[in-house]
């Protein structure tokens, strides 16, 4: 089995990228050629990225590498990022709401407490002339 990210394979589900059963065999019997494995695919993906992105992409990288380190198992390192994206997930919802608010306020309707767009009739008043 070859270790380049780059080398492809028909077995491949993702271009470039070893099947799921090649993995784990490479994980098994080779860690270091694992994790060798893992950093070169991270590092193209982030490099693949837009440049203004690439900051907050090895940032993010820092905090996974970081949960990784200390956490005591797998499973617990696993717990952890899933628990990371969750709260990035629901910061970003938040955000979305907010914004969906803000643009509904802007033309002009209103949105009650449950989220439901409320309604109204508007009466034209003469002026005074």
């Amino acid at each position: 089995m070859s270790h380049n990210p780059s080398a492809r394979s028909s077995s491949t589900a993702y271009s470039g990228l070893p099947s799921q059963k090649e993995l784990m065999q490479l994980a098994r019997e080779d860690p270091q050629a694992f994790e060798t494995l893992r950093s070169e695919l991270i590092e193209n993906t982030i490099l693949r990225a837009p440049e203004r992105m690439q900051l907050r992409l090895r940032q993010l990288q820092f905090r996974i590498d970081g949960i990784r380190r200390l956490a005591r198992t797998p499973l617990g390192a696993l717990l952890k990022m899933q628990a990371l994206m969750w709260e990035s997930f629901l910061r970003m919802d938040e955000a979305l709401q907010n914004f969906d608010t803000l643009t509904r306020a802007k033309e002009g309707a209103t949105v009650n407490s449950r989220g439901a767009q409320a309604s109204a009739q508007i009466i034209n008043f003469r002026t005074r002339g």
